[in-house]
């Protein structure tokens, strides 16, 4: 037994066939139906155009949705290549930078890009590289740090400012002596003689010491602090004239 969604199916077909046949014969013309038809939408084309408009709309919503979508995909591709082509183009700059000091000895420095992780200081060079413990880090000949551990692909760093328990022997360009410390944040010249005429502006270098190039620039005095009056000594603020975390590479000896 057919259901009856079949008996639906079959009379329509019939129907259809019925039509056709009739017109063969000559006996229906089908052309009738279509000129009514015509005459109907001419005669309601503004209700047609009215009913079609919010669908041609939506049509036409879609289309530029997708056409924006895939601008911005296309954009945020680019954009991803522009900001890669920025920083090869800057730490070309750098290295060009470094390369072009005639007085550097190429086969003691090893170059490298600062890496930023969880507020620790690393660089991508490790002991495959030949970078050691108390290595210096440096840039344009200021010094940033030391190098404190090695691993084989990376190598964490102890910047300036986070020598709290060690000091670095330093002078000003006038020839004050004295030592660098760090407090976790800033960079601090003291054990500097209560009378000795320290002043803002002063450039800071390294002392003759074990393991550490004389000359090296550490940074200039920007603030002169109260003297310690029981020690009899006074203490500076030091700015450095390079930041680890905004340069694209340093060096390593």
């Amino acid at each position: 037994m057919l259901n009856e969604k079949y008996k639906q199916y079959l009379l329509a077909f019939f129907i259809v066939f019925i039509l056709f046949f009739l017109q063969f014969l000559k006996l229906l013309n089908l052309s009738l139906l279509n000129n009514a038809a015509n005459s109907w939408k001419e005669k309601n084309y503004i209700l047609l155009q009215k009913v079609a408009h919010p669908f041609k709309r939506l049509l036409m919503m879609w289309q530029l949705t997708s056409k924006l979508e895939d601008l911005q995909y296309r954009y945020s591709e680019i954009a991803a290549v522009a900001v890669q082509t920025n920083a090869l183009q800057k730490e070309n700059q750098e290295l060009r930078k470094i390369l072009e000091n005639s007085d550097r000895s190429y086969k003691e420095v090893i170059i490298a890009a600062p890496v930023i992780s969880f507020a620790q200081s690393f660089v991508a060079a490790g002991s495959r590289d030949g970078v050691r413990p108390k290595s210096v880090v440096l840039y344009k000949d200021t010094l940033l740090g030391l190098i404190d551990q090695v691993e084989e692909r990376q190598s964490s760093v102890m910047l300036l400012s986070q020598m709290t328990d060690s000091a670095i022997l330093a002078e000003t360009n006038t020839g004050l002596k004295g030592v660098v410390k760090g407090n976790g944040r800033e960079v601090f010249l003291s054990e500097i003689a209560s009378d000795a005429q320290l002043e803002v502006g002063q450039l800071v270098f390294t002392s003759s010491q074990f393991g550490l190039e004389k000359g090296l620039l550490i940074g200039k005095v920007v603030r002169v602090l109260a003297d310690n009056q029981a020690l009899a000594t006074k203490t500076a603020l030091i700015e450095q004239m390079a930041n680890f975390y905004e340069v694209s590479l340093v060096e390593i000896k």
